[in-house]
């Protein structure tokens, strides 16, 4: 696709980040179309829902913190979750901007009001980071907290 490293840093917001989504995004469109291919994903990896939340994709951030939850009563569940959200995170995020180019109509309109409705429908929660910073502490500490509960009774 050409003007792809442009398109994405308009919807991405973050120049920087460019260089790190370019090579996954690119990876992951076939003929133009999302297709899986296997990419990684640190973020994912460690952050589990809070990426997808962070990049504003909000059914699958909703999707896995319930499998998140879910996955805590397996052995090696949640390990098991954070390799898959790492593996796929690129992915879904290829479906989303593609989705987002497709609603901003890149095939039928100047490219300078394409970019300008991909900084509105793309872009970054900031907020998240702090929310899942917190939200793990907490996890942390209750289980920490749970542990010698049941070591002292």
């Amino acid at each position: 696709m050409e003007n792809l490293k442009e398109l994405l840093s308009a919807h991405l917001q973050k120049e920087n980040k460019v260089d790190i989504y370019y090579p996954r995004v690119d990876t992951n469109l076939i003929n133009e179309k999302p297709t899986f291919n296997l990419t990684w994903s640190w973020w994912a990896f460690l952050g589990g829902w809070a990426f997808f939340l962070y990049r504003k994709m909000y059914l699958m951030a909703f999707v896995f913190f319930i499998l998140s939850l879910l996955t805590t009563v397996i052995p090696f569940g949640g390990l098991i979750l954070a390799l898959i959200t790492g593996a796929t995170a690129f992915y879904f995020y290829t479906v989303k901007f593609y989705d987002d180019l497709q609603t901003a109509g890149h095939r039928h309109r100047d490219i300078a009001l394409v970019k300008e409705d991909l900084r509105k429908l793309g872009g970054y929660n900031s907020w998240v980071v702090f929310i899942a910073i917190i939200f793990y502490s907490l996890m942390i500490f209750l289980t920490i907290g749970g542990f010698f509960t049941s070591l002292i009774i």
